[in-house]
C-alpha cells in the first residue's frame, strides 16, 4: 500500500535548523504536531519525535554566521594532506596545501575549502583569488619572499569553520 500524503518534505531544513539551533546551546525536537499529545510530551521531556542534544562545543555567533549566512564567492582546491590538518588540528590554510582556485573573489570574502570533491569547510580569505593561484602550492618562506607584507595562512582558523 502506498500512502501519497506521507512524505519528508522540508526534512532536510527542519535538520539544518535544528543544527544551528544546538550549535547555539538550544536543545531542539522534531515531532509530529498534529498527533494528539506529542507535544505535551515533548515540551515535559518525555519522549517524542527526534531530540536534537545541544553541541559538545556550541560554536561563536561569529562562526555560525560564517557557516550558515555569510554567502561565498568562491573555492579554494586543497590536497587530502591540507584537509587532514583542517579537520583534525583546527589549523590555518597556508599556501602549501592548496591545489587550484575555483571562481573569483576578493580579500575579505567567503570562500568554500574542497578536498576531493567535498567541502571540508568555510572561510575567510586573507587573499584573492588572483593572489591564491599565484602563491597556491608555495611554502610559508617563499610566499614572504614574493609578498613580504602578506599574511603567512590564506584562511587563518580563527576564520575558518568545518562543513
Amino acid at each position: 500500500m502506498v500512502l501519497a500524503n506521507i512524505g519528508s518534505g522540508g526534512m532536510r531544513s527542519k535538520v539544518a535548523a535544528a543544527e544551528m539551533a544546538t550549535e547555539s546551546g538550544i536543545e531542539v525536537r522534531i515531532c509530529n504536531g498534529t498527533v494528539d499529545g506529542t507535544l505535551e510530551a515533548a515540551a515535559s521531556g518525555r519522549p517524542a519525535g527526534t531530540n536534537f542534544a545541544v553541541s559538545q562545543r556550541p560554536a561563536s555567533g561569529f562562526k555560525q554566521w560564517l557557516k550558515y549566512a555569510k554567502p561565498t564567492s568562491g573555492r579554494v582546491l586543497v590536497d587530502d594532506g591540507a584537509a587532514k590538518v583542517l579537520r583534525r588540528s583546527g589549523s590555518s590554510l597556508l599556501p602549501v596545501g592548496v591545489t587550484g582556485v575555483e571562481g573569483r573573489f576578493d580579500a575579505g570574502d567567503a570562500i568554500e575549502v574542497v578536498a576531493s570533491g567535498q567541502v571540508v569547510g568555510k572561510g575567510i580569505s586573507n587573499y584573492s583569488a588572483e593572489e591564491v593561484d599565484r602563491i597556491k602550492g608555495m611554502k610559508s618562506p617563499e610566499v614572504q619572499d614574493l609578498l613580504p607584507h602578506a599574511a603567512e595562512e590564506i584562511v587563518h582558523r580563527d576564520y575558518f569553520v568545518l562543513a
